[in-house]
C-alpha cells in the first residue's frame, strides 16, 4: 500500500493496469504554477508539512467559509520536495 495521491501509488496503478488506463487526480497548484495532485484542499490532512514547515500556515475564505491550514498556493514545487505523504489507515 502507498499513501493517496503519491508518485508510488499512481506508478503501481500504471504498472498494474491494462495499457491504456487513465489515471485521475484532485490537481491544487503551487506558487510556482505547477500542478500537484491532493485528495484534501489543506496539505495538513494528507501530508507532513506542518512538520517541516512549522508554524506557517494561512486562512483562506473558502465558499465564504474562514479555512486556516497549509494550501499549495502558499508553496513553490521545490518547497513542496522535502514533504512527504502520510499513509492513513483505515
Amino acid at each position: 500500500m502507498f499513501p493517496d495521491s503519491s508518485s508510488f501509488a499512481y506508478s503501481l496503478a500504471l504498472l498494474t493496469s491494462v495499457s491504456d488506463v487513465v489515471v485521475w487526480c484532485d490537481v491544487q497548484l503551487t506558487k510556482d504554477g505547477d500542478g500537484i495532485c491532493g485528495p484534501f484542499l489543506t496539505l495538513e490532512n494528507f501530508t507532513n508539512i506542518a512538520d517541516v514547515f512549522q508554524n506557517q500556515g494561512t486562512s483562506y475564505l473558502v465558499n465564504g467559509v474562514s479555512m486556516k491550514g497549509y494550501f499549495s498556493i502558499d508553496f513553490t514545487l521545490n518547497d513542496l520536495s522535502n514533504v512527504s505523504c502520510k499513509l492513513e489507515f483505515i
